[in-house]
């Protein structure tokens, strides 16, 4: 078994051009909501995973890590598959690709396995806005969760086995690739709710309050 274990330090500068399994397409047109938007629930709190620093999916840049944030407060369609993400074996690298073709808005990359945790990267393009950047990295996470659960697939050539097997083929950006339609599902979800205005805050952890006067701290 090949094995590459890369260090999250490091993860921006051994991340280099690998070749791709899955992509997708810039999006052709903008989510309209048909319906008037109705005042959605308040955001739940952030997941002790996140406060902690996120070990699962780590961001290489700060814009990133700030994109990705305001999707988990703003699409709950997002969340699950982060949360889905951050109980498995893999780790993901996302970052923003300034070289990434014309026509591309993201991809996902096998990096290499390293005892029993595989590692993955995703890139976005450098050329979205905010709300699109936050779809595309939706899109790609569903293909994270296609790829755990395809335990078996270990290697980019085992990836690229897998999208000819599970998805379409899809020559976005001249580059052979290929697409789900469940990560292009995810995409419309995810800007839908963009769209209809989830509140981007979130409720956060009140710190733990001092003991009366008459209490004694318990050991």
């Amino acid at each position: 078994m090949r094995s590459l274990l890369i260090p999250w330090t490091c993860g921006a500068v051994a991340l280099l051009a690998l070749p791709v399994s899955a992509q997708h397409r810039l999006p052709a047109r903008t989510f309209q909501p048909s319906l008037a938007a109705v005042a959605p629930a308040s955001a739940p709190p952030l997941t002790e995973w996140w406060r902690n620093g996120s070990p699962r999916i780590r961001p290489t840049d700060q814009r990133t890590t700030n994109l990705l944030r305001s999707g988990l407060e703003r699409s709950s369609r997002l969340r699950a598959l982060v949360e889905t993400i951050e109980a498995a074996h893999v780790f993901v690298y996302l970052d923003i690709d300034r070289h990434m073709a014309d026509g591309l808005a993201g991809r996902l990359t096998f990096v290499g396995n390293a005892g029993q945790y595989r590692y993955l990267r995703a890139s976005i393009s450098a050329h979205l806005s905010a709300d699109s950047t936050i779809a595309s990295l939706a899109h790609e996470m569903q293909h994270v969760v296609e790829v755990i659960e395809h335990p078996k697939v270990t290697s980019e050539r085992e990836l690229h086995v897998l999208y000819q097997r599970i998805g379409e083929s899809n020559r976005a950006g001249g580059v052979q690739g290929w697409e789900t339609k469940a990560a292009q599902a995810v995409t419309y979800e995810v800007r839908r709710e963009l769209s209809t205005g989830t509140p981007p805050t979130v409720a956060r952890q009140e710190p733990p309050k001092a003991p009366a006067s008459d209490e004694r701290p318990r050991s």
